[in-house]
């Protein structure tokens, strides 16, 4: 069976990034997040039905992948049953796993790079669709806000189409990550040459602003930090990968006027919001409200544990069943905090909001080997499918330059989310974050199946067909 598996590919961007999350926001409706859950099992079943137009020829390092991804998925799914249920299993694999197989169907052929390029372009749209957003959400929903709850509770409720709680907490973090996907596409393409100056100084630029506004501090400190390694990192075109010291000192002055406007502003929003001493500094009032952060032992008043805090409370509370719970953990679904469904039980035994970190819920849902599993996935990929320059870039059309320029963003963008996983808990209960990652893990293995067979200069004696 022949199927557009492309435009499947686009709408399901389309609903993930911009639907669902809009949805939920204004209407306060959940349950529209169950349909990239949906969307992904009738991508699996596709896939299943596709007929390929010829064998797909896995390499070592891919079958590695698949087995390590499979054990990840079966020993997972399998501790969350024994331990659960099945109603327990099937929530949390929706919130939490279901979306990784968008890289397992990627990883067995279901897309092509001509399809990925056509994505990749829809993503430009979608970051242009968050500045209309974001300003009815500044100018109507934030002023609401803050009559409701007052001047310091006036944070979260900008998020683009990311979705969340105006009137409680949202999504800004998700909306972060994609403005850092954005900025990284945007000076991979500069850095190969294909848009201008001024192009991308507007995607840096705008990516910050929504960023301040949404208060996404994690992209605004370590977003420089990645900018420089992708414009150091090599990329499959040749002739592209040259640092000069010029080069660095114009980013990293550009980047410095921006982060330091950045805190500025936050720091005057913090000021007015929760007032300070006005002797102290911008910088010092910023550096002040990160302290919660790398606090070991900080509670807030609903029961959130702290950034830190959630690391040092699991390394003194993980035996709860002993050696078993520590090495596989207490299954999905563990630490839901927020589920009318099937509500977190070691949440509940504790009354406390573990869930604050992906790493976190990591820690308690899968354990020790669940957690080596999952990065030894990301690890693998990054590491089998790091571009290696393999054309010439007078040999390319626009076209294939602009697909290959993508390569090092998704690799870099993939360093970030597994960055953010002590930072934040959207990598493991928001679809949309969950998207942009395994897409971007599987973007790096088509577009390295491609190089490979284009260019010849991969070989893999080993390699075998996969129907």
């Amino acid at each position: 069976m022949r199927l557009n598996t492309g435009l499947y590919l686009n709408a399901f961007a389309i609903i993930t990034i911009a639907f669902c999350g809009t949805v939920q926001y204004f209407t306060g409706v959940l349950a529209v997040l169950w349909l990239p859950f949906f969307m992904v099992i009738i991508m699996v079943v596709l896939l299943i039905m596709q007929k390929q137009p010829q064998p797909i020829t896995l390499t070592t390092s891919e079958k590695a992948i698949l087995t390590l991804y499979l054990a990840f998925i079966v020993l997972t799914l399998s501790a969350t049953f024994l331990q659960g249920g099945i109603v327990v299993t099937i929530v949390g694999f929706k919130n939490e796993l279901a979306l990784s197989l968008v890289m397992l169907c990627m990883l067995l052929g279901m897309f092509r790079e001509s399809q990925l390029h056509r994505l990749i372009q829809l993503f430009y749209w979608l970051f242009y669709v968050q500045f209309p957003v974001a300003l009815y959400q500044v100018l109507f929903v934030v002023p609401q806000r803050v009559a409701f709850r007052g001047e310091n509770e006036k944070w979260d409720s900008v998020v683009g189409t990311f979705g969340g709680n105006p009137m409680g907490g949202g999504n800004t973090a998700a909306m972060g990550m994609f403005c850092l996907l954005i900025m990284l596409l945007k000076v991979s393409e500069f850095k190969h040459g294909i848009c201008s100056f001024k192009s991308l100084a507007l995607h840096v630029v705008l990516s910050f602003v929504l960023c301040v506004i949404g208060e996404v501090k994690f992209v605004i400190l370590l977003s420089p930090f990645l900018l420089a390694l992708l414009w150091m990192m090599p990329g499959y075109v040749s002739g592209v990968s040259k640092v000069s010291l010029r080069s660095l000192l114009i980013i990293a002055a550009g980047m410095v006027v921006l982060i330091f406007a950045a805190i500025t502003i936050l720091a005057s929003n913090y000021s007015s919001a929760f007032g300070g001493d006005p002797t102290k500094s911008a910088f010092s009032v910023f550096v002040d409200s990160l302290g919660y952060i790398f606090d070991t032992n900080y509670i807030m008043e609903n029961g959130e544990l702290g950034r830190f805090t959630t690391i040092f409370f699991w390394l003194k509370h993980n035996g709860l069943y002993g050696m078993g719970s520590i090495l596989f953990g207490y299954g999905l679904n563990a630490t839901n905090s927020g589920s009318a469904v099937s509500p977190g039980y070691i949440s509940t035994w504790f009354r406390l909001i573990l869930d604050s970190t992906s790493l976190s819920m990591l820690l308690w849902e899968v354990g020790i080997i669940g957690i080596l599993l999952f990065s030894l996935v990301i690890i693998t990929i990054l590491k089998a499918m790091r571009p290696r320059e393999a054309f010439s870039r007078h040999d390319l059309k626009r076209e294939d330059l602009q697909l290959l320029s993508s390569a090092p963003a998704f690799y870099v963008f993939s360093i970030g989310c597994l960055l953010s996983l002590p930072y934040s808990q959207i990598l493991m209960i928001i679809p949309m974050l969950q998207f942009l990652l395994w897409l971007a893990l599987g973007s790096l293995i088509i577009i390295n199946r491609a190089v490979r067979l284009h260019s010849g200069i991969y070989h893999d004696s080993s390699a075998i067909h996969h129907r």
